[in-house]
C-alpha cells in the first residue's frame, strides 16, 4: 500500500488534456497516531526523493501499482504485513532505500527490525482467531485505542 500515491492520469497520459489540470493531485493517506512522526516524515522526504532522482524508475513503480494495470496483468495487489515480524522482513529487504544518503543509520534500522522481531508475532493472527478477547485485550494494549 503506498503512503503517498500520485494518479496516472497526469499529463504523461496520452489522452491528457488541458482541462484535467484540476487533477493534478496526490493523495497523502495518513497513518494512524501510533506511528513516529520524526521516522514518518523522514521515509516520506526518502521517498520523495528517489522519485525526483529516479523519475524512470518511480512512474514504473507507479504504474506497477496502478490498479487497472494490475487487473490487465492478473497481478494480485500487495497486503501490508500481517506480523511486526513480517514488516521486519520487509524492512531488511528494503532498507537500502532508507539508508541511502544516511537519512536513516544503520543503527536506527537495526533498532526498528531488533523491536519487530521482538514481538515475535508470526501467525499471531492464526493463534487467535477464535479468541475475540484476547485481540481485544491486544488491541487496548498496543493501540490505546477505545
Amino acid at each position: 500500500m503506498a503512503l503517498v500515491r500520485v494518479p496516472l492520469w497526469w499529463n504523461f497520459r496520452k489522452n491528457f488534456r488541458e482541462a484535467d489540470t484540476c487533477r493534478r493531485t496526490f493523495e497523502f493517506r495518513a497513518p494512524d497516531s501510533s506511528a513516529n512522526l520524526y521516522l514518518l516524515l523522514a521515509g516520506i522526504t526518502v521517498a520523495v526523493e528517489y522519485g525526483l532522482k529516479n523519475p524512470g524508475k518511480a512512474m514504473k513503480i507507479a504504474d506497477d501499482m496502478n490498479a487497472e494495470n494490475m487487473e490487465q496483468r492478473d497481478k494480485k495487489y500487495r497486503v501490508l504485513p500481517l506480523s511486526c515480524v513480517e514488516a521486519a522482513k520487509n524492512l531488511k529487504r528494503d532498507r537500502k532505500y532508507y539508508e541511502a544518503d544516511d537519512v536513516f543509520p544503520e543503527r536506527v534500522i537495526d533498532g526498528i527490525i531488533d523491536k519487530l522481531e521482538s514481538y515475535k508475532d508470526k501467525d499471531l493472527w492464526k493463534k487467535l482467531a477464535d479468541k475475540p478477547e484476547r485481540i481485544e485485550e491486544l488491541l487496548h494494549e498496543y493501540l490505546n485505542y477505545g
